[in-house]
Parts: C-alpha cells; sequence; structure tokens
C-alpha cells in the first residue's frame, strides 16, 4: 500500500476510534439516544475531515446513486434484510421451540393482545408498515457511517485489495470501531465484554461483505446505507420482542445479532464470497 494512502487510512481511524471512546463514555454516564445519533455521524466527520488534512478533494465520495440499471439493488438492499432476519428467527424456533411464546412476549403484553388470531392480524398490518417506515427513521444515523466505511474507507483499502478482500477488511475495522460502546453493554450486555466485541465484530464483517457488494456492484453508498437503515430498523420489531416472554441468547438468536439468528446473511455472504472472489481489483 503507498504510503499516501497508508497515511490517509491512519488519519481516518483515528479521527474515527479517539471520539468514539469520548462518546462511548458520555453515551455509558447519559444514557442518551442523542448521544448515539452523534456516534454514528463520526465516520462521515472523520472522512470530510481527513479528504480537507489530505488535501484529497470531495470528488470520490460515491454519492452519485447511478440509478439506471441498478433499482433491483436498492430495492433489495431496502426490503430483503427483514425477510434474510426471519429466516434465522424461524431456524432458531425450530431449535428452540419452547422459546416461542408469542402470546406471552413483550409486543403482545403491551398491546394487550390474548388471542393468536388477533396476534395475526396485528402483526400483519405491523410487519409492512414497519418494513416501510423504520429504515427511514434512521436513514440519517446509516448515511453518517456508510459515508465513512463504504464512502471513504472501502475504496482507500481497495486500492490495493480485491472488492472481497476489502469488503471483509473494512466489516472488521467497522465491528472494532464498536468496542468501546459493546464492552459497556450495549447489544450483548456487561457479562463478557471480550466474547460482545468478538461477536460484533463478525456480525459487522458478515454485513460489511453484503454492503461492500452493494457499494461495488452500484458505486454508491446509497444501497449500504439503504441496507443499513433496514437492519437497524429491525430493532423496533425484533423477533424476541414478538415471539419471546424471556430475555433472548443475544449470542445465539433469534434476533439477528445471534449466530443463529444472523444464519440467513450468512448463508448470502457465502454465495457473495463465491461471486466476488473473481472480481479483479479495480477502483470503485
Amino acid at each position: 500500500m503507498e504510503k499516501e494512502t497508508r497515511n490517509s487510512i491512519i488519519l481516518f481511524l483515528i479521527l474515527s476510534f479517539v471520539p468514539m471512546w469520548v462518546f462511548s463514555y458520555i453515551y455509558y454516564i447519559m444514557k442518551s439516544d442523542t448521544i448515539l445519533l452523534v456516534m454514528m455521524l463520526l465516520p462521515a466527520v472523520a472522512s470530510v475531515i481527513t479528504r480537507v488534512v489530505r488535501n484529497e478533494g470531495f470528488e470520490r465520495m460515491l454519492l452519485r446513486p447511478h440509478l439506471r440499471r441498478n433499482l433491483k439493488w436498492y430495492f433489495t438492499a431496502y426490503f430483503a434484510p427483514p425477510f434474510i432476519a426471519y429466516f434465522g428467527a424461524a431456524v432458531y424456533f425450530l431449535i428452540f421451540g419452547s422459546d416461542f411464546s408469542p402470546l406471552q412476549s413483550a409486543f403482545a403484553i403491551q398491546e394487550s393482545i390474548i388471542s393468536t388470531s388477533e396476534l395475526l392480524k396485528t402483526l400483519c398490518i405491523l410487519i409492512p408498515l414497519a418494513i416501510i417506515v423504520n429504515p427511514i427513521m434512521g436513514m440519517i444515523q446509516c448515511f453518517g457511517e456508510e459515508l465513512g466505511w463504504r464512502g471513504y474507507l472501502l475504496p482507500k483499502i481497495g486500492e490495493k485489495l480485491s472488492p472481497l478482500s476489502a469488503s471483509i477488511f473494512t466489516g472488521v475495522i467497522w465491528g472494532l470501531w464498536h468496542a468501546p460502546i459493546i464492552a459497556m453493554g450495549y447489544n450483548y450486555g456487561t457479562n463478557n465484554p471480550i466474547a460482545g466485541i468478538f461477536a460484533m465484530t463478525v456480525f459487522c464483517t458478515v454485513l460489511g461483505i453484503i454492503s461492500g457488494f452493494l457499494t461495488y456492484k452500484v458505486r454508491s453508498i446509497w444501497p449500504a446505507v439503504l441496507f443499513h437503515a433496514s437492519i437497524n430498523g429491525m430493532d423496533r420489531w425484533a423477533p424476541s420482542t414478538l415471539f419471546m416472554s424471556k430475555k433472548p441468547n443475544m449470542f445465539l438468536g433469534p434476533d439477528l445479532l445471534g449466530f443463529i439468528g444472523g444464519l440467513g446473511f450468512i448463508i448470502i455472504d457465502v454465495v457473495l464470497i463465491m461471486n466476488m472472489r473473481k472480481w479483479k481489483k479495480g477502483e470503485i
């Protein structure tokens, strides 16, 4: 890797990681959703500052949507994640059938639902609306992350590595970036922070391959933004909230953060890896 590129990557990572540690500590104290929003914007800010300091300009930010002939990828990025996630949830409940108790779930109790037919009717209305609306609510935050990870770091690493390798490395770094807030108990709890950081890194690497594929395929960050927003939108209607009465095992499932819960995305990764390994190195 050329010295100039390496120095740019190092500066970008410093500007992304150091503030993340600071804001993670602030979040640990305040538990404010506003802090989470600021944290998700940090990679975008880091990429802009790096471009200014390194005098790189703003031409290669991958902001052009390239909609022509790519609408299928936008549609897939936005609508496919919930179906993939619920595939993993279905596998989990097939294995751990005793955990499936929808009428005793937090959702059923909150909505005062007492019958299976009423629950099905409610979910048939709720889930389609959630698939359409929830990602929109997180679009700005996800743009903040993707402008940094897929809009800056991925092309930089891709200058010397294949698209597949660049996507994997970017995913690993993306996962490690979450380390401080994961260590403080976000997503995986405080019982085993090291395992939580490892699980989050694996999770981000799995998603990073998909995000990298979309970015290279469309030559734009926008499909990755939609994909990211669709994933985050599921936090509001996770399988454990809808179908379980007890606290889920976040390392296992049924939510997509767990190994079984995220099984659908792992299968997608296998397919994409077989495809991307044939791609030659080239600029986005």
